[in-house]
């Protein structure tokens, strides 16, 4: 037996009932927008508010990923620097410059952060 595409299957129960709005009192049906409007607000606020925490936890791991990448980098262009100093090869300009760089990247970087840091505390 088949079906035709807009008839319920054997067993099923339908749509759920629509509530009928009430039609005779015109204040009832501002009220309810004004609640569902309401609710609206409610709603995007608290969504909003959990954008920024999301935001700023992905901003401290990004901060923190940031400064260990800088630390590394400062600190194996070091080692490399003693390396060829060891050597007696050119240990200024290429591992002692770029050792130079990324420290002072990594410096203002830890500045930035605390100066942001204190500054939130503040407001």
């Amino acid at each position: 037996m088949t079906h035709a595409p807009d008839e319920p299957l054997d067993g099923d129960i339908g749509p759920a009932a629509t509530a009928v709005p009430d039609r005779s009192s015109p204040a009832g049906e501002a009220g309810k927008a004004e609640a569902a409007a309401e609710e609206l607000r409610r709603y995007e606020a608290e969504r909003a508010e959990r954008r920024r925490r999301a935001d700023a936890v992905a901003g401290r791991v990004t901060f923190w990923l940031a400064a260990a990448l800088l630390a590394f980098l400062a600190y194996d262009s070091v080692a490399t620097a003693v390396r060829a100093r060891g050597r007696g090869d050119d240990w200024l300009y290429p591992p002692a410059t770029n050792a130079a760089i990324f420290g002072v990247l990594l410096a203002g970087l830890l500045l930035w952060g605390l100066r942001r840091r204190r500054r939130r505390g503040a407001s």
